[in-house]
């Protein structure tokens, strides 16, 4: 079977270990570079071919009107992670079905605001050379999308709701030489999905959603794992909300690598 035949299907989890266990780290917190960038399969990022990306986010739509018919619980969810990009190609395939689909319960106006500030927060590393992105309107031209959910829920149907668990962000990804040597991949969108509503179930604040979008962006760029600093952005915890300086020493040395896969 040929490497791209077996491209390996890979979620990038967002937030999956958020708040779960807040307990005190058990060794000093790193500083500088964190190796929790690198997924189990090597470095991801994206390459100078696909740039500038183009970034969609929605304006409060949801995924979840989309229904698995045997488990009757949405397909975008928690433990169908690597099924989000081929279900959001599908959906971006039929005009019908994306224009059919509703704004998340909890969505405010200003949710939209806090998104598009959180994504463009990666936009400072664009002048040294990194990457480049640029948002778009149009749903049908896009590399990431951002879409919206009142809660997560897993297979079962139970709602995470007791986890301040805010975003997930799921894409999939191809060995890099693989494709240099002149093999075909199957893109799929990079897909990240935001939640709009805090633990009591009221609108999440817009300080935290921003922070969630800047987080789960940094997990599309390429930031695999979670660093182990409680004041990065990139930790389990978003740290101060902004980009630390451990993020953006870690997004400087993983644009400097070759990657092992390209979304």
């Amino acid at each position: 079977m040929s490497p791209l035949a077996i491209s390996m299907l890979l979620a990038s989890q967002g937030s999956v270990a958020l708040a779960q266990y807040r307990k005190a780290p058990a060794k000093p917190a790193q500083s500088g570079v964190y190796p929790e960038y690198r997924s189990r399969f090597g470095t991801i990022r994206w390459v100078r071919d696909q740039m500038p990306l183009k970034v969609y986010i929605s304006p409060g739509l949801t995924l979840d009107s989309m229904t698995d018919p045997n488990l009757g619980v949405p397909i975008a969810n928690t433990d169908n992670l690597p099924a989000w990009p081929n279900l959001v190609a599908n959906v971006l395939s039929n005009p019908e079905q994306f224009q059919a689909l509703k704004r998340a319960d909890g969505y405010v106006d200003g949710h939209y605001q806090a998104a598009l500030e959180g994504v463009l927060s990666w936009k400072q590393f664009e002048r040294e050379g990194l990457f480049s992105y640029e948002i778009t309107q149009d749903p049908g031209d896009a590399d990431i999308y951002v879409f919206f959910t009142n809660h997560f829920v897993g297979k079962s149907g139970m709602a995470l709701f007791a986890q301040d668990i805010r975003g997930y962000t799921s894409k999939t990804n191809f060995p890099y030489k693989a494709i240099l040597a002149g093999g075909q991949a199957d893109f799929k969108p990079a897909v990240i999905v935001l939640r709009t509503t805090d633990g009591q179930g009221q609108p999440m604040s817009l300080g935290k959603l921003k922070a969630a979008a800047t987080h789960e962006f940094g997990h599309a760029l390429g930031i695999e794992g979670h660093s182990t600093n409680p004041v990065d952005l990139m930790s389990a915890y978003y740290g101060r909300g902004v980009i630390s300086p451990n993020d953006a020493a870690t997004i400087r040395h993983l644009y400097r690598l070759t990657p092992d896969l390209i979304p």
